[in-house]
């Protein structure tokens, strides 16, 4: 009972690890900017007090005359659509000069919080307001009163919105473009090394040749190459392969004439080939094991029928290997998508063709402390890994247990 509990326990503690700081993502993005800087994403869900400034009147808005009428909230919401203001007016605050007590000829500052229903004096008029934000204004002469900005406190209702979303996904270019570059790189990067590792593993699950238990464990023992070690040849590699492209393009084409010929040594490929090499060992391994618990008899009975390897491989080992595929897919796309390292040294460096990740990045200096941008332009890129893991998730477990107990 008691193993069980801490079990239990052990578990939400995981739960609430990872969901927090995702509710936090999401939150964050939708509030309003003001309130992303001045209250905790834990205060979005109930009524938090909140500073705005607003103003009187606009300017030649009023006539002569000695009672004045208005709304608080009705000034403060005046062309603001996506976060309008609701709650309860707490205070406002005062600051003005008045008698100094001590020394009569002369004024002193001074600086309070005036509370609901009280009179205040401003620009020689009494102010007073309620609750509701309805706020009358009398003055003892006839008068035009300039526009006066008074800073309220109020106790705001929670409000959320789409305005980050809008504005990071169509009024900055670099979001979208970063989006479209991420699918670029992430879909090649997952199927590329998937249909090479399958293949891969039925060769070493069934097909007899020399050497090939020694071949599989260098295979695995690529598992344990550190990327980084991996980034200087692979560097060296690249800018060869484009030297060598360029030099081509040079004496097969006029490209001279418009300066042309250089082939970069960073693209959309060498990511491609960067990420399937990165990923070839893992997932060779995941599928060998999966693939080598096949039923021997089910593969001797086609053989019998008379099918070769292609045809054993393509008619049974893949429909039967879904699981395992689609667990390696979860994998490979997740680590592609969010991969930041790779990107950053092999990929291109052109401001268009950024991924997502380095565009987030950046975003930390473009942004500084707009946090509801910021956490949007991460939840958008947390939102394509998050619809893909579900949409395969059943597939998940079935996939990385599966032989797991059994040897070949």
């Amino acid at each position: 009972m008691v193993s069980r509990s801490l079990h239990h326990a052990v578990l939400a503690l995981i739960v609430f690890i990872w969901v927090v700081p995702f509710v936090a993502l999401v939150t964050t993005s939708l509030r309003s900017e003001l309130a992303s800087k001045t209250s905790g994403f834990w205060t979005a869900f109930t009524p938090t007090e909140l500073g705005h400034r607003f103003s009187t009147h606009d300017k030649g808005a009023l006539e002569e005359g000695l009672v004045f009428t208005g709304n608080i909230f009705d000034r403060l919401n005046l062309g603001e659509d996506s976060f309008p203001i609701s709650g309860v007016v707490e205070s406002v605050l005062f600051q003005g000069r008045i008698p100094d007590p001590d020394n009569p000829d002369k004024t002193k500052l001074i600086r309070k919080l005036v509370p609901t229903g009280e009179v205040m004096d401003v620009r020689g008029g009494a102010f007073r307001f309620d609750a509701n934000g309805d706020f009358v204004w009398r003055f003892d002469a006839p008068t035009i009163p300039r526009p006066k900005n008074l800073d309220v406190f109020i106790n705001q209702e929670p409000i959320f919105g789409t305005e980050a979303y809008q504005e990071v996904l169509f009024e900055n270019k670099h979001v979208p473009n970063a989006l479209i570059s991420s699918f670029i790189v992430t879909i090649p990067a997952t199927i590329i090394p998937i249909t090479i590792a399958a293949f891969a593993a039925y060769a070493f699950a069934w097909m007899r040749f020399p050497g090939r238990d020694w071949l599989f464990v260098i295979v695995v023992s690529l598992m344990v190459v550190p990327t980084q070690l991996a980034f200087l040849p692979i560097l060296q590699g690249f800018s060869g392969i484009a030297s060598w492209a360029t030099a081509l393009n040079a004496w097969m084409t006029d490209c001279e004439t418009t300066s042309s010929c250089a082939v970069a040594s960073k693209s959309f490929a060498s990511l491609w080939v960067t990420h399937t090499a990165f990923g070839l060992p893992l997932a060779i391994y995941l599928l060998r094991n999966y693939i080598v618990g096949l039923p021997r008899e089910l593969l001797e009975s086609a053989r019998i029928d008379g099918a070769n390897h292609l045809q054993i491989f393509t008619k049974l080992i893949v429909p039967l290997s879904v699981p395992a595929l689609a667990s390696f897919s979860i994998f490979q796309f997740l680590w592609v998508w969010n991969d930041l390292i790779v990107a950053l040294y092999i990929g291109p460096n052109n401001a268009d063709d950024l991924v997502f990740p380095i565009r987030l990045q950046q975003q930390l200096g473009t942004f500084k402390d707009q946090l509801h941008l910021l956490n949007a332009s991460a939840v958008i890129s947390m939102i394509v890994p998050v619809i893909v893991f579900l949409a395969m998730q059943r597939y998940f477990i079935r996939g990385l247990l599966a032989g797991s107990v059994k040897g070949g």
